[in-house]
């Protein structure tokens, strides 16, 4: 059997087509979408998925805070906790990390030399498994060999043909915050989109729920009520203080995270209600997560790239909100924290976004915006991104992918200036800090 190295797997992926979400043609194409190819792949490699215990998270927001805040809770107990969390921001191997540490190269390298001849044997049979199905293999593959007691799955999109929707019923099932995104797919109304997402719950495991709109619950209830499983929504948390270094808040205890935004708190509060049923079926006598366990896990989660907090002079945040309720969330957030300010953007936003009105949210709080081109081919053009934001009576004006690899941000704010980059998560590659 060929040996193959982490680059030639690497370049194997980057030669794979790669997803592109449908023009919105306001009929969602959403059973276009199959899972039986990356099911035949996992059948070729004995069907690793099926060995592995889960928690399983969907929505539309705050999924990748919810895992971090999940998974930072069940390394305190010393389990072996696999994460798999998209989209990765510069490496692939961001997929796939043990308790914290991402996959090695040579292993990354390794598990695709064993996955790589099912994939070709199911290619010569007209069976081709996408990029994101075959990552997704790779690592159920991977979490299993490391023998990892747990595997945190973050939902990438939708849920009921996601690619992580493969697995047998997790011991808890997650549920972030539901709005409108990848309508093209989902579905034009919440109660399409959450049909969706509520196609990850399966019997036989625990639900829970953030707050949702009576349309969503109405949804999570019918499926639930199918399924016969019971579903759990959290408590709203009392906010206690916040600030630029953190939020103190109470449900029935007290709390702190150095997470900023206003929303952290209850995707904080998601987390402890998953923990806590997780508690109540997982190897009690042998695991269980006490309440230090939970509250130091909160307080040591770490999440780039939402409301995150990079330089004080001048203030730079960085957000990855790609969404309608992304962009109210982030405009709460910053004249929360900052009140008697006008915010100067760096943004970028896929075309196929709802663009204009993540702007309406965004520009009630603008005082100059400053446009570039996502790295990704769905980018919209930043000049045409300047245009639409001079026509709602912001200035913007355009930079070049060159001038943020020498990103001067005095020369864009002055030292007691607000700089807030956002508009995609893709855009965030960009940048290191």
């Amino acid at each position: 059997m060929k040996k193959y190295s982490y680059q030639e797997a690497i370049s194997f992926f980057e030669e794979l087509p790669h997803f592109k979400p449908p023009k919105n043609t306001g009929t969602p194409v959403k059973d276009m979408f199959s899972l039986d190819a990356e099911l035949a792949l996992l059948e070729q490699l004995n069907n690793p998925h099926m060995d592995l215990e889960y928690i399983h998270v969907a929505g539309t927001n705050g999924k990748g805070s919810t895992v971090a805040y999940i998974s930072s809770i069940l390394n305190q107990a010393k389990l072996k906790i696999g994460t798999f969390a998209s989209p990765f921001l510069h490496r692939y191997n961001e997929l796939f990390v043990v308790n914290g540490k991402e996959i090695t190269d040579d292993d990354f390298a390794a598990v695709f030399t064993e996955v790589k001849p099912a994939y070709d044997k199911l290619a010569k049979k007209g069976i081709l498994p996408s990029e994101y199905e075959i990552l997704t293999v790779m690592g159920f593959l991977y979490f299993k060999k490391r023998k990892c007691d747990v595997v945190v799955l973050e939902v990438s999109m939708g849920g009921r043909v996601d690619t992580t929707n493969v697995i047998p019923a997790p011991i808890v099932t997650v549920i972030a915050p539901i709005s409108y995104d990848h309508m093209s797919i989902l579905g034009n109304t919440l109660t399409e989109i959450a049909t969706e997402k509520a196609g990850i719950i399966k019997p036989g495991t625990k639900v829970v729920s953030a707050i949702q709109e009576a349309e969503v619950k109405k949804v999570l209830s019918q499926t639930c009520k199918k399924q016969k499983v019971h579903i759990d929504y959290i408590k709203k948390p009392k906010l206690i203080r916040q600030n630029l270094r953190g939020q103190i808040f109470e449900i029935d205890r007290i709390y702190e995270t150095s997470l900023l935004g206003t929303y952290q708190i209850e995707n904080a509060a998601l987390a402890i209600l998953a923990i806590k049923k997780f508690n109540e079926c997982f190897n009690s006598k042998k695991f269980h997560i006490s309440e230090e366990m939970i509250e130091d896990g909160i307080k040591d989660t770490r999440w780039f790239g939402r409301f995150t907090l990079v330089s004080r002079q001048p203030y730079v945040i960085v957000d990855g909100g790609h969404n309608r309720q992304g962009a109210r969330v982030l405009r709460e957030s910053l004249q929360q924290y900052f009140p008697d300010k006008k915010i100067t953007f760096l943004m970028g936003i896929l075309k196929d976004k709802e663009v204009d009105i993540i702007l309406d949210e965004l520009l009630q709080v603008a005082k100059k915006c400053y446009t570039m081109a996502v790295p990704n081919d769905r980018t919209m053009s930043p000049g045409e991104l300047a245009e639409k934001i001079k026509e709602k009576g912001v200035e913007a004006q355009v930079i070049s992918a060159a001038d943020t690899d020498r990103l001067d941000v005095d020369k864009l704010v002055e030292k007691d200036d607000v700089l807030c980059i956002c508009g995609s998560l893709y855009l965030l590659s960009f940048f290191t800090f």
